[in-house]
């Protein structure tokens, strides 16, 4: 039940936090144009943090947290959030932004969140760490192309986690992915389309960012069921399917990787066809069906698990045929 409040918590303080931020955003003028060219402010991330920080803190009064965890997660999103805000600002060059993450990372491996593969060595966990988080993080961060998209593929993947960690009984992960979703609910009323507010590299560097690590942080795989420890990259498989075939799409066209085109999965519904609120429903729609097979790989045999990542994976392959063949406009945004 507690868990219950602490995402009510969440979610009613940021319907009252996203407003604020919207008339910050608006008196600064830190917006981003939409597919319209209208500016929209683009700091909602911030209520997004309030709501989850003051929420996380919250649950304390009725569940004993380890507080120097705690004050990893604090200490270390909080660096990725302020990292997002100068972005949204001055637009930061790649090298500065991933450098503020790899700061953030260091934070939360000295804080002992890593991965903690039994069979592997303690220097390959830390690389794995580095790598997982780093491109998490980024992925998500650039899946934030659509209105409501992010926020409800936070919620959805948060969701499926929140299964495995509460059956788990880790509890320090249920409060943070509770925390996480109420947040996410709440500024989706703002932002889900016509969108009234973004959540800009703010919120979606944050979100990224808490997303990885609880993913790690949570334990899977019993030692006969090694098939488990592929959970994680099926939880985030759609951010990093995105993120991939955005890569390859990009790289067949001779592109450059890290401009901003409407080659995006998601964009490309939209050229297909498809209104705004019919992609992002088609998106949740695989989120869940990817959720689903998250439980399924994490509680069940390895034979099953094999099935069902056999099964997703030709999912993907069909729809990135589909989706892959059709004409986009090339401008550079």
């Amino acid at each position: 039940m507690i868990l219950f409040y602490i995402a009510l918590c969440s979610f009613i303080l940021s319907l009252l936090l996203v407003p604020i931020t919207v008339k910050i955003s608006a008196r600064f003028n830190i917006t981003k144009p939409d597919r319209n060219k209208n500016g929209k402010p683009c700091i909602g991330g911030i209520g997004i943090y309030m709501a989850f920080l003051a929420a996380t803190l919250f649950s304390l009064f009725f569940i004993k947290l380890s507080g120097i965890k705690l004050f990893g997660i604090i200490l270390s999103s909080s660096v990725i959030l302020a990292l997002g805000l100068i972005d949204d600002i001055k637009n930061l060059r790649p090298v500065l932004k991933i450098s503020g993450q790899l700061l953030g990372i260091f934070i939360l491996i000295v804080f002992g969140f890593f991965t903690k593969i039994t069979f592997l060595p303690g220097w390959v966990n830390i690389l794995i760490t580095i790598v997982w988080l780093l491109f998490i993080t980024n992925a998500l961060n650039l899946l934030d192309i659509m209105d409501g998209l992010t926020s409800g593929l936070v919620i959805i993947i948060s969701l499926s986690l929140l299964v495995i960690a509460f059956i788990n009984r880790d509890i320090f992960s249920c409060v943070i992915l509770t925390a996480l979703i109420g947040a996410h609910a709440g500024f989706l009323r703002y932002n889900y389309p016509p969108a009234k507010a973004y959540m800009g590299d703010t919120g979606s560097l944050f979100s990224g960012f808490l997303l990885a690590m609880v993913a790690i942080n949570i334990s899977y795989a019993p030692i006969d069921r090694k098939i488990a420890l592929l959970t994680p990259i099926l939880a985030m498989s759609l951010p990093i399917y995105d993120t991939l075939f955005l890569i390859i799409m990009r790289i067949k066209k001779k592109k450059p990787i890290f401009n901003k085109t409407d080659d995006h999965f998601a964009l490309r519904l939209v050229t297909m066809g498809c209104s705004i609120k019919k992609s992002i429903w088609i998106m949740y729609s695989f989120s869940i069906f990817l959720a689903l097979s998250v439980i399924i790989v994490a509680f069940g045999r390895n034979l099953t698990g094999l099935i069902t990542l056999a099964v997703v994976g030709l999912v993907f392959i069909l729809m990135g045929n589909k989706v892959g063949m059709v004409a986009i406009d090339e401008q550079i945004r």
